[in-house]
């Protein structure tokens, strides 16, 4: 295990300038983006209504008898999308849709990602618009639609809060609730189009929701004669429930910050980082960790790096106030505060209190 010694904590003639021109530079880069992101309204219920009949209830017969219950999508005429984990034991698959069940005739799995479509001819359901394949950015509203419990269909709404590189595209956490059964159904973006399928929840928090990337969903549309039988997939433990040492970066960085595991944390971060030089979060997740480990001029350092590579990220302006805050750069830190707010107003309160503890702690 690795410590970084305590930097200086007395204040620099030089390096007032400096920050100033950091930030600076960082706000020329945000707040173009700023007005978009600031009129964005509430989500209304009545805009998920025509959606919602094209989230299906998924029942499987299990090899070992009972049955597993999940929610799917229609993303193609007859085709739903569903998590491997609801059907990976299946000897038999059926959708619940408009009143009536219909059989799954065929299935194409991709167990380590945990996408299996199913082939549902008799079923005609309305498609979902896919979006593109980019991802939804940090802040935007989103509406989970999805089986809670296995019973009734739900929906809830929230907001993306991170967004984790991982195998080619970026899985979007949201604070926009799910339960089980609602496994395979969809999130949705303020257009109605589908962002995310609703996978997994996080047990060291209670608000961080995961969705997979719609870009797999595309990648692996099966055509006509790419479907196989229904049969159990014995092999088909997803990603995210393998050990831990072999999680993607972004969940083992979770447990550890759960836990307070800073040094292990930072250098997890630095693997992270060499791993995927271009990814932004490691440099924001090492920047938390150092400001923890009250390493405040560290920590500035790691957010800005993080800026230099996604500067529209509202996490990242938040923890950079806080690490301008902890060293005394009062200036800086209601600017990086300013930028937060713009770009995820429900920052606005929680980044005020927290600033202020600082202060008040200095």
């Amino acid at each position: 295990m690795r410590f970084i010694p305590s930097p200086q904590r007395h204040a620099s003639r030089g390096r007032a300038p400096l920050v100033a021109t950091m930030v600076a530079a960082l706000l020329l880069a945000a707040v173009t983006l700023t007005p978009a992101r600031v009129a964005a309204q509430p989500l209304l219920p009545a805009t998920f209504l025509p959606i919602s009949a094209s989230v299906v209830r998924v029942e499987a017969n299990r090899q070992q008898g009972g049955n597993s219950i999940g929610s799917g999508v229609v993303v193609a005429p007859s085709v739903v999308v569903t998590n491997c984990h609801v059907t990976r034991d299946a000897t038999a698959i059926r959708i619940s849709a408009a009143g009536q069940l219909f059989e799954a005739t065929g299935q194409r799995a991709d167990g380590a990602h945990d996408i299996c479509f199913l082939h549902v001819p008799g079923w005609q359901g309305k498609v979902v618009k896919v979006a593109d394949g980019s991802a939804p950015r940090v802040g935007d509203p989103v509406a989970a639609i999805g089986f809670t419990g296995g019973t009734g269909r739900s929906l809830h709404f929230g907001r993306v809060r991170a967004l984790h590189v991982f195998e080619g595209a970026r899985i979007v956490q949201s604070d926009a609730a799910f339960t089980s059964g609602a496994s395979g159904g969809g999130l949705f973006d303020r257009d109605g189009q589908l962002v995310g399928l609703l996978t997994f929840r996080s047990r060291e928090s209670a608000s961080s929701f995961y969705a997979l990337p719609v870009q797999w969903i595309l990648d692996r549309l099966p055509v006509d004669d790419q479907w196989a039988e229904i049969h159990p997939l014995p092999d088909a433990a997803p990603f995210w429930q393998r050990d831990i040492v072999t999680q993607p970066y972004f969940m083992r960085a979770a447990l550890l910050g759960a836990q307070q595991r800073w040094p292990e944390l930072i250098e997890l971060t630095a693997m992270w980082a060499k791993a995927d030089p271009q990814d932004a979060e490691p440099f924001r997740v090492r920047g938390g960790a150092l400001r923890a480990l009250d390493l405040g001029e560290s920590a500035v350092h790691a957010f800005n790096e993080a800026l230099r590579l996604e500067p529209d990220n509202p996490l990242t302006w938040y923890g950079l106030a806080l690490a301008y805050a902890s060293i005394g750069e009062t200036a800086a830190s209601a600017q990086a505060e300013w930028v937060t707010v713009n770009l995820d107003g429900d920052l606005a309160t929680p980044l005020h209190d927290e600033i202020a503890t600082v202060h008040a702690a200095r």
